[in-house]
């Protein structure tokens, strides 16, 4: 997310004082033929300005400005689109969201957010975010990154607060040592992903920890339906989106447990 800092709002005025200081100074030089050509540059770099204030600096303020007002929702994406505007090589994706508010209600709206150009499948559909919602507007939505917090002293950057840092971390340590003995005994399958959801933390580093929704498929036994918890290494999040085939292994002798046998 970019952010309105002090040096985009030096930019911002200095830009709109250069262009007010340039229309004088050809009206002062130019005399009545001035007058003409600087309500043209007005007319000109004012558009310009005003369309560049649209595109960016307004998103910007209204992302800045619901991250601290805006309500709390969770959100899933339906769509991604992009929409051919890129900031230092990083485009600008458009997601069409469906948003679930505090109150169970669930409705469609569309939000723009700058993708990082080294993984630029951040976003997919079927992916579940956290969201901010603007309480006078409730289709003015942005994602919420005010949880993204880094942690390195344990590897961890997470949506959680402090007091739940230890218990993420013992959950994840003992998530590992359940997976690691599937992995071990287990039988491997392909299977199908239905749902991909951010379960609201990154673990060393980037890396989401996500829950999946999969469809198991034995060689030799009847499919089944089955969830299983993981770290997947970020830039692997677009192998494990709905639709995908992933590798799997499955518990013989309980079904309900099945990890992810690559990622």
């Amino acid at each position: 997310m970019m952010k309105m800092n002090a040096g985009a709002w030096i930019g911002l005025v200095a830009g709109a004082v250069g262009l007010l200081v340039g229309v004088g100074v050809v009206m002062m030089t130019a005399g009545t033929t001035g007058i003409y050509i600087s309500l043209g540059m007005l007319a000109l770099f004012g558009g310009m300005f005003y369309l560049f204030y649209r595109i960016f600096f307004k998103p910007m303020m209204n992302a800045n400005r619901l991250q601290k007002t805006g309500l709390p929702g969770k959100a899933k994406i339906l769509e991604v689109r992009d929409t051919g505007v890129t900031i230092n090589n990083n485009p600008q994706v458009k997601l069409i969201l469906e948003v679930k508010n505090s109150l169970g209600q669930t409705y469609q709206t569309p939000c723009r957010v700058m993708v990082s150009r080294i993984n630029p499948w951040a976003y997919q559909p079927g992916m579940e975010l956290p969201v901010k919602i603007d309480p006078k507007n409730e289709l003015n939505v942005v994602l919420d990154f005010t949880g993204n917090t880094a942690n390195s002293a344990q590897g961890i950057s997470n949506s959680f607060n402090a007091g739940n840092t230890d218990a993420l971390k013992a959950s994840l340590e003992k998530m590992q040592e359940e997976n690691n003995a599937i992995l071990a005994s287990g039988r491997s399958a392909r299977a199908i992903v239905k749902k991909y959801t951010w379960l609201g933390a990154y673990v060393n580093g980037n890396n989401p920890w996500v829950e999946l929704e999969l469809e198991v498929l034995p060689d030799n036994s009847p499919s089944f339906s089955a969830k299983t918890k993981g770290v997947i290494a970020e830039t692997s999040a677009p192998k494990f989106q709905p639709g995908q085939e992933i590798q799997v292994k499955y518990d013989l002798y309980d079904n309900s447990k099945v990890v992810i046998e690559h990622s």
